[in-house]
């Protein structure tokens, strides 16, 4: 799970917040405080992310290589993918969440630490 994410925004403390709710693993990468604040390259980022995805808000959620969107929009959205029980299926999935099953702990990758 990548996460491309504002340091002020509420929605991307959010979409942080849920995940750290459910102990998934994350990677977050921080293009700026806000995007009236980006420097040059990160508003490069920002826009190559528009180019690539279809939208610039941020925060930009992606799950093993999938975008998703933002935290209450997008394809469909992390909130959306919560309420219709598809979210933790797609994190153990992506092995940002242990798997239940009798093999699920050593399917796990917990590789990124926040």
């Amino acid at each position: 799970v990548v996460l491309y994410t504002y340091g002020l925004s509420p929605f991307s403390s959010e979409t942080k917040r849920l995940l750290d709710d459910m102990k998934a693993d994350y990677k977050e990468i921080e293009v700026g405080p806000e995007w009236f604040l980006l420097s040059a390259s990160a508003a490069a980022k920002r826009a190559e992310l528009g180019n690539m995805f279809g939208r610039t808000s941020l925060p930009q959620v992606f799950i093993g290589g999938r975008s998703i969107g933002g935290l209450t929009e997008g394809t469909p959205g992390l909130a959306p993918l919560l309420a219709s029980g598809e979210l933790v299926p797609a994190l153990k999935k992506a092995g940002a969440l242990p798997d239940d099953s009798f093999f699920g702990f050593f399917l796990y990758s917990g590789d990124f630490k926040k």
